[in-house]
């Protein structure tokens, strides 16, 4: 076997190491403004052409925004803990090497394992905010916001997974039900649906609160799967990031594809 010589990294790579290790530090925090590009240039000792070449690279990887404008400039972006995993689940099921089922059933492993861990960690407070999502759902229904009703009801499984307070879980889930919300808005759920969910997830807060654990995963088992069997074929172009993750709620970068309305309170009432 031969190796081929290591090479010096080019000009714009070090730039890129250079930003991206002020953000990993904390030295550079969402929201905050690079200086200007010809300020930038002359701090790094370099030319603008290899920090355009940089910021194109930092852009496409989701670490910068570039706005134009008086009040433009290029800004630190928040971005989700889940986006490299909501890329790969998309990626990968827009090439056909997944599938809504396996989603689907990886959905249902990940909510059975959190509800194992609910049966250690849960707490009122815990039921009291799943509780509460289900009547927030209730209401966005009746006012008629299909689309907010329906990111609530994701909420509230969201909720279970952040009471786990394991990073890795919340992840996990919040980037399957962030494609599978996505999917959803698409299909615009019937009304029997929505009533559907509502009962399921009435029910699933009873059994918990019961520590009944395994009549809870069974329940869980068969909504999930009831839901699973009204997907439509997939066949939808899917956004190249989520307009906001389910593990963080915040609104990103504008110049993507909304899924719900401007304005909507997506926080998670889990203080």
């Amino acid at each position: 076997m031969e190796f081929s010589k290591i090479r010096e990294k080019r000009v714009f790579e070090k730039i890129v190491d250079q930003i991206r290790d002020a953000v990993l530090s904390g030295s550079l925090k969402p929201g905050d403004a690079l200086p200007t590009e010809s300020e930038l240039a002359g701090q790094l000792g370099v030319s603008r052409a290899a920090l355009r070449e940089a910021l194109r690279v930092l852009e496409l990887s989701g670490v910068v925004v570039i706005r134009k404008g008086n009040k433009g400039g290029t800004f630190i972006q928040n971005v989700p803990s889940n986006k490299k995993l909501f890329d790969y689940f998309s990626d990968h099921l827009m090439l056909g090497n997944i599938d809504l089922e396996q989603l689907t059933e990886m959905r249902y492993w990940i909510e059975s394992t959190i509800i194992d861990i609910l049966s250690k960690k849960a707490t009122k407070k815990v039921f009291d905010a799943l509780r509460q999502s289900i009547q927030r759902a209730e209401d966005l229904y009746r006012k008629g916001c299909q689309e907010e009703k329906l990111y609530e009801n994701f909420n509230f499984h969201m909720i279970m997974a952040k009471a786990t307070e394991n990073r890795i879980v919340v992840d996990m889930l919040s980037a399957i039900c962030d494609l599978i919300s996505y999917l959803m808005v698409k299909m615009k759920p019937s009304n029997r649906m929505a009533e559907k969910a509502f009962e399921s997830h009435r029910q699933l807060v009873d059994l918990l609160e019961a520590g009944d654990w395994e009549k809870a995963k069974s329940l869980n088992g068969a909504h999930i799967k009831e839901l699973s069997v009204n997907y439509p074929e997939f066949r939808l172009r899917l956004p190249v990031n989520p307009t906001y993750s389910l593990s963080s709620l915040e609104i990103q970068d504008s110049r993507v594809e909304r899924l719900s309305g401007d304005g909507v309170d997506k926080t998670i009432l889990l203080q």
